[in-house]
């Protein structure tokens, strides 16, 4: 036993890894059931691997369908295991969680109004558990006993994990897709616009962006902390800015730019302004740019014959300007033409027209543009002649329509006693970086479903969950 406790994390990976070899799905059956068995023996580890596990969820739903559900049962099973562990002991700590009885009262309100709509019980809960599996992690995180030393091992190996996945992003990058990824995902019909984007190993370059600026404010924390190879920390920092940069997602940049700029004013802090404009700065220099000359080159070659080529030339991409090209772009004729016609102006303005029509509790969730609304067919749809597969991608107009004014409340005060949760709890700098987080929420609400995102609410989450720990994690 105190042998599988001490190795119980590179035992952990290795269960993730093997049914990535041997891609049959009782393979990721058995390596779940491995991994829920571990959660008996440390919790920590357990913990750590959702953090290796949801960023790259797709990428391993995709080579192996057995690992669609792992994350939701260590979660699930981390919450009953400490449930039951508190109660017998009868020392849960309920009023700490208070401020979160709200957003359940959101759920609840849309619950209701969807099934009172004719939205079925399965889609209803497909939904909730988009909303609430990793909303758990707050109160599981609460609870664990995580000391100094558990935050940043969990900083190192997420930071090694991330540059994993920076280095495969860009790989698909150089080589046009067609290296490194699964077939069904290398045949994506994909615009110009979006090909030359990174998606990396969420499937999706906006996720992946919101990913990787995360963990660039977590691995300057990790930079502070250490005494020696802060050097390597600041490198990864380059690739991670460099890769971001590739995502060519400009929602993200908006709204973790904003919280780096309160993140700044607030602590004063001048070494995160050296940091973050230092790691930019190179990361365009010695990543974006020289990844883009390089992917070039690869198309070039692929098109036409080597020696047709002129040696020391230097090959032109329609993707060299891309990353200005994409915020001028913005609010273009074209792009706001487009965007009315069937992007997020055109799903703002059918929204206002449905929650005119349901303003007390919307219209339920599972019925507008949300992650159900993917998998089943939502009730309202051909009624306001709404075409199929529709994703809002805006938080707020997503909460009005599927949960009225009520569930709108609902969220509204959740974030009000949140940020006021943050604030006294007395973390520091970590409390800040929370507050930051929960700032780039809000932003990022405007862009994206931002609850329904799981890597997001992987770290928000669990960043909550911290800032509820009787012990301070990170002082200034």
């Amino acid at each position: 036993m105190k042998f599988l406790e001490k190795h119980s994390l590179p035992l952990l990976i290795l269960c993730l890894l093997v049914p990535l070899a041997v891609p049959y799905p009782i393979t990721g059956y058995i390596a779940t059931a491995l991994m829920l068995v571990f959660i008996g023996i440390n919790k920590k580890n357990p913990l750590l691997i959702l953090f290796i596990y949801f960023p790259a969820r797709p990428l391993f739903m995709e080579l192996n369908s057995g690992l669609t559900y792992t994350g939701d049962l260590i979660i699930l099973t981390l919450f009953i295991s400490l449930l039951i562990e508190r109660f017998k002991r009868n020392d849960w700590s309920i009023s700490r969680y208070h401020f979160t009885v709200p957003f359940w009262l959101f759920c609840l309100v849309g619950a209701v109004a969807g099934l009172t709509h004719g939205v079925g019980i399965l889609p209803t809960l497909f939904e909730l558990r988009a909303l609430l599996v990793t909303f758990l992690l707050l109160y599981i995180i609460g609870e664990l006993n995580l000391e100094r030393k558990d935050i940043f091992r969990f900083l190192k190996v997420t930071l090694i994990f991330t540059l994993i996945l920076c280095l495969h992003g860009i790989v698909e990058k150089i080589f046009s897709r067609t290296v490194l990824l699964p077939h069904a995902w290398e045949m994506w019909n994909l615009s110009p616009t979006n090909r030359m984007r990174i998606y990396g190993a969420p499937g999706n370059p906006n996720v992946f962006a919101l990913f990787l600026s995360i963990q660039l404010f977590l691995s300057f924390f990790l930079f502070q902390a250490l005494k020696k190879n802060k050097f390597i920390v600041f490198l990864a920092a380059i690739l991670l800015s460099g890769t971001l940069l590739l995502t060519y997602s400009r929602g993200a940049m908006i709204a973790f730019g904003f919280a780096a700029l309160v993140f700044m004013v607030w602590t004063k802090n001048k070494s995160f302004f050296k940091y973050a404009i230092g790691a930019l700065g190179l990361g365009l220099l010695l990543i974006y740019y020289p990844v883009l000359f390089a992917s070039s080159k690869a198309e070039i070659s692929a098109a036409v014959p080597m020696e047709n080529l002129v040696i020391g030339s230097t090959p032109t991409s329609e993707h060299e300007h891309a990353l200005s090209n994409r915020f001028s772009e913005m609010f273009s004729d074209k792009t706001l033409h487009q965007s009315t016609e069937w992007g997020r102006l055109y799903v703002l303005i059918k929204g206002i027209e449905i929650f005119k029509d349901h303003p007390i509790i919307g219209t339920g969730l599972a019925t507008f543009g949300d992650s159900a609304t993917l998998s089943f067919p939502s009730p309202i749809y051909q009624e306001y002649q709404i075409g199929e597969r529709m994703y809002a991608d805006n938080q707020y107009i997503q909460i009005l329509v599927q949960t009225g004014a009520l569930g709108f409340l609902g969220v509204f005060a959740f974030v009000l006693l949140a940020f006021r949760k943050i604030i006294i709890s007395g973390n520091g700098t970590f409390a800040v970086f929370t507050f930051c987080l929960m700032s780039a929420a809000l932003i990022a609400g405007l862009f994206y479903n931002i609850l329904e995102d799981k890597t997001f609410t992987l770290f928000f989450y669990s960043c909550l969950g911290f800032c509820l720990q009787k012990d301070i994690i990170l002082k200034d």
